[in-house]
């Protein structure tokens, strides 16, 4: 399942052609190192946390329905119907046991959903998002002194231009 996430995740990241050139396990490490890098603004690790979570949410509304699970299958069915009409026997192998498998995947699937809706409802709530903002911005009002208030310049990332 890590593996999964990961892979699709990496590739929304990321957005380039390297990420195909990873390895399943090094896309894991790849997007585990970008949501954990040590000594990260804590502006950011929240961005790249909502970050991820809508990606995963978006992978994960594909799990979470029947539709979602019906076009696997057939594209498995699909891959099995080419790769055996083709003599690709190890490919036909990989899908059949890949359509046997269906069933505990989304079983296992539906297991990820329910804790990842648990953690989302504890920990990426609105309010707890909303509470984080707010702390952010006492924070910054307390780095400016009472006797000079900081100017932007022309070129600064501050002032939203490029």
């Amino acid at each position: 399942m890590q593996l999964e996430i990961a892979g699709f995740a990496t590739f929304l990241v990321f957005g380039d052609d390297d990420t195909f050139t990873l390895g399943d396990s090094e896309r894991l490490e790849s997007l585990y190192r970008w949501l954990n890098e040590p000594s990260l603004a804590s502006d950011i690790a929240a961005e790249r946390a909502l970050t991820f979570r809508v990606y995963f949410a978006s992978l994960a509304e594909d799990r979470a329905t029947g539709a979602g699970w019906k076009r696997t299958e057939v594209l498995v069915r699909k891959s099995l119907k080419d790769a055996t009409r083709d003599g690709r026997f190890a490919a036909a192998r990989k899908a059949q046991r890949m359509l046997e498998l269906l069933p505990a995947r989304k079983e296992s699937w539906n297991q990820v959903l329910r804790s990842w809706n648990e953690l989302t409802a504890t920990y990426l709530t609105h309010e707890a998002l909303s509470s984080w903002s707010a702390a952010e911005k006492l924070r910054g009002l307390r780095a400016i002194s009472s006797t000079s208030v900081p100017v932007a310049g022309l070129g600064s990332p501050h002032r939203g231009a490029a």
